[in-house]
């Protein structure tokens, strides 16, 4: 998975431009802004994905690998 459109969504989140090696909280993500990034993957990508993943890999890259994970695998969250 590209994370172009995860980027994007952490863009839109946080307010700040974001490369794949940022780590969310280092930018200023926390628990309410993970909620909501989790809940836009759903909207947007069609990914469940429980919002302790993106706590557990908190920098893009890593995260996006997991989101493309769990896309391979539908309804595994």
């Amino acid at each position: 998975m590209d994370t172009t459109a995860v980027a994007e969504i952490w863009q839109e989140v946080l307010g700040v431009p974001v490369k794949d090696d940022d780590d969310f909280f280092a930018l200023g993500g926390q628990s309410l802004a993970a909620m909501e990034v989790v809940a836009a993957v759903r909207r947007r990508l069609g990914i469940t994905v429980r919002v302790r993943v993106l706590l557990e890999h908190p920098v893009l890259a890593d995260f996006t690998e997991r989101l493309a994970a769990a896309g391979a695998a539908p309804g595994r969250p």
